[in-house]
């Protein structure tokens, strides 16, 4: 029986989770990639791109669909004295590795260049640096150097297509030694992994760590899944840890009064009853706030490879904004924004905003601190809107934490997110009924794909449309809260 096939990110999969590499190899259709995870390799894709711009006269190896194509052509390459490679792809035993960017010196030294759309060097790419390198030396080359190019944050876009100092180039020969010994261990433990039997691994912090791994659901089914497991409990980590070593799977089982923490408590008293507890005294603080009331959302991009002059990597840009105002009579009016003109939107987004927020009553968000930091950024963008921002600032009001310390229902499950709070209050506004943007990450992609020049126009028109429900249910869901909140009901 041959040995199975390896590659650097399958060996990263083991060191994450040997459950993890064998269900990639032998149970590939059980992965369900969210989207915040497509969006994590689209960004990866363009940050490469722009690497790959960065050094002019580059050779791009093909044959995705053809490794060993692939690797004939860069044995052909190297042997022709190319002086630079991208996507250079190497074999060692079956274990299979392409560099993002291979250069050869003038005396003929070789270099490779890993590429991260981190704005740090990480620790699991200095394994991921260890791999590539092993690979490359024991197929016959003698590399010099291996280094991660990863964003700089500090990167102001000048324009133009002017990405020079996008990146830091940081060697890591040194932090690497003694990984790259560990090498043949990892290749050897991984080859036992793939020729037995599915690994019994318990779910726990490593699901998540160093990336969220697309088999959780299969791996809860499989371990008999609960409708309310221990894992809900919020900002828990080490209490789910203990819990599941403990033997606890579901939050029903917990004793009372075990649980250090009185929101955990809460958690587990309210699921075990499945009854929601509503604290009234959050109907008079409600009421102290006069007319006209405003709801407001913003929507926003933070795009790795800056789109517009004066843009930093991962800068927040917002794009759109919704707000609903609400009379004392008790009538609405919505306004709304949404720039898909290409050019940077955010001081339309600020001109077309501060008009409609008026000069007086609260203005209510969720989760606070983005919206203000958001304006405040503004200000430093735009300083002659700098005081009237000011007065805006002052006059949000928050309704996460009123939500989080005066009600929660079981089916929250853990969270006070309001995509998990409106269903439990007004199954009308729940966000599975809208389609294509759902959450704040699929409005991201869908803004950019709105952007991207070879869109089609009717796709265009329809992400627009999609992206106006989405932005505008979040601030209908904060009226219908803030009238709950207010009323019981």
């Amino acid at each position: 029986m041959p040995r199975p096939g390896l590659s650097k990110s399958k060996l990263l999969s083991f060191l994450q989770c040997s459950k993890r590499l064998w269900l990639e190899v032998h149970r590939p259709d059980a992965a369900e990639f969210s989207t915040e995870a497509e969006r994590g390799f689209a960004v990866g894709y363009s940050v490469g791109e722009v690497a790959r711009q960065l050094v002019p006269g580059g050779v791009l190896i093909g044959g995705d669909d053809n490794l060993d194509d692939a690797l004939a052509e860069t044995q052909k390459q190297i042997s022709a004295g190319a002086e630079t490679l991208f996507e250079s792809t190497f074999e060692h035993e079956g274990v299979l590795v392409r560099a993002d960017i291979l250069t050869r010196s003038a005396r003929g030294a070789l270099e490779i260049t890993e590429v991260k759309a981190s704005t740090r060097v990480k620790d699991y790419q200095l394994s991921d640096a260890a791999i590539q390198k092993w690979v490359i030396t024991q197929a016959g080359l003698r590399v010099d150097s291996i280094a991660i190019d990863h964003v700089n944050a500090d990167f102001v876009y000048p324009g133009d297509g002017r990405y020079q100092g996008l990146f830091q180039h940081v060697p890591v020969d040194k932090e690497i030694g003694r990984l790259l010994r560990e090498v043949p261990k990892w290749v050897d433990d991984a080859r036992r992994t793939l020729a037995g039997a599915e690994p019994k691994i318990e779910m726990g912090p490593h699901c998540e760590d160093p990336f969220t791994c697309p088999f959780q659901d299969y791996c809860s089914a499989l371990a008999g899944k609960t409708e309310y497991p221990v894992t809900i409990l919020p900002y828990g980590r080490k209490t789910v840890t203990r819990l599941i070593a403990e033997g606890y799977r579901d939050i029903r089982e917990i004793p009372a009064d075990s649980l250090g923490s009185e929101n955990h408590e809460r958690v587990r008293r309210v699921t075990q009853s499945g009854k929601p507890e509503f604290d009234e005294s959050v109907r008079e603080a409600m009421r102290a706030f006069p007319y006209p009331r405003y709801f407001m959302d913003f929507e926003t991009m933070y795009p790795a490879v800056p789109l517009w002059k004066g843009t930093s990597p991962y800068q927040q840009q917002p794009f759109q904004w919704s707000c609903h105002i609400e009379s004392k009579a008790g009538d609405l009016k919505h306004h709304e924004f949404l720039d898909t003109s290409g050019n940077a939107p955010m001081e339309a987004f600020l001109v077309s905003l501060l008009p409609v927020l008026g000069t007086k009553g609260p203005i209510f968000t969720y989760n606070a601190s983005f919206e203000r930091r958001r304006l405040e950024e503004l200000a430093e963008m735009f300083p002659n809107f700098a005081e009237a921002i000011s007065k805006v600032i002052d006059r949000i009001e928050d309704l996460l934490p009123l939500t989080r310390v005066h009600y929660y229902h079981p089916a929250m499950k853990g969270s006070w997110s309001l995509k998990s709070v409106m269903p439990t209050i007004d199954s009308s506004l729940d966000y599975e009924n809208l389609d294509e943007v759902q959450e704040g990450g699929g409005a991201q992609v869908a803004y950019l794909e709105i952007l991207a020049p070879e869109t089609p126009a009717d796709r265009r028109a329809k992400l627009t449309e999609a992206l106006r429900r989405y932005c505008r249910r979040d601030t209908e869901a904060l009226v219908r809260l803030a009238h709950f909140l207010e009323s019981g009901k």
